[in-house]
């Protein structure tokens, strides 16, 4: 089978098992036999897209770093080829004829570029823009109170760029991957009943810091006339007309 481009195969979306392998020098050409036998063996596996070899000369200059990519269509067809009794035997008699000690490490990554490239479902926009939602406002508010005798003196074209550039930068870098990975199961469930758990949890968060930043002491805005508990009874109201439409 012909081998194929790296780069290719990683965005195909098939499983790539990918193994390194350091071998002596004079061992390389015993090394490429093997390989080529095991090409053609896995030829006749279900699944089977193609192999690859790359080498790396090692500092010492007595190792080659070898790195072998086996594609498949599916992981247990992959897995099938790993275990099977051809591919038993090879290494077996490698180890035999060839005096070949077959040993190498996986590279993990495989497995999550494999399960990555494998989620059909993508994650609804209207959940990110929630999450980023419950990130910025936080942002904004921490900065417009500490920010109250440093941004609030520039003029407001300025005050607002160099505020949009700052809570950009947190919440791309910081709250937004955070509440990606808190929010990771909810973000892909397809459960009405777990999507409005995860919405509740955002509005009553939103409630809660609202709440807090309209009683704290020394906040450069007037929220005399806020009430929290008209906040409640719309939020509920909004929930529930979402939740009979």
């Amino acid at each position: 089978m012909a081998f194929s481009n790296d780069s290719e195969w990683l965005d195909s979306g098939d499983f790539v098992y990918t193994i390194h392998s350091v071998i002596p020098v004079e061992k390389k050409q015993s090394f490429e036999l093997l390989q080529h036998q095991m090409n053609e063996a896995a030829c006749g596996f279900d699944g089977y897209c193609g192999q690859s070899i790359s080498f790396q000369d090692k500092d010492d200059g007595q190792h080659v770093l070898a790195t072998t990519r086996i594609v498949f269509q599916t992981l247990n067809q992959c897995l099938h080829w790993l275990d099977s009794p051809e591919r038993r035997r090879l290494l077996h008699q490698a180890e035999t004829l060839m005096d070949y000690r077959y040993h190498g490490t996986l590279e993990a990554d495989s497995f999550d570029q494999w399960i990555q490239a494998r989620q059909l479902e993508k994650v609804p926009v209207w959940k990110v823009n929630l999450l980023v939602w419950l990130a910025l406002y936080p942002s904004v508010m921490v900065l417009i109170l500490l920010g109250n005798s440093t941004l609030a003196t520039l003029p407001l074209p300025l005050n607002m760029l160099v505020s949009n550039f700052i809570t950009v930068q947190l919440t791309g870098h910081f709250l937004v991957p955070r509440l990606s990975r808190l929010y990771e199961n909810w973000l892909h469930t397809s459960s009405t009943r777990f999507t409005w758990l995860g919405i509740t949890s955002v509005l009553l968060v939103q409630l809660f810091l609202l709440t807090l930043f309209s009683q704290w002491p020394g906040m450069p805005w007037d929220a005399s006339d806020l009430s929290p508990h008209g906040f409640v009874l719309s939020v509920v109201q909004c929930v529930c007309s979402w939740n009979l439409g």
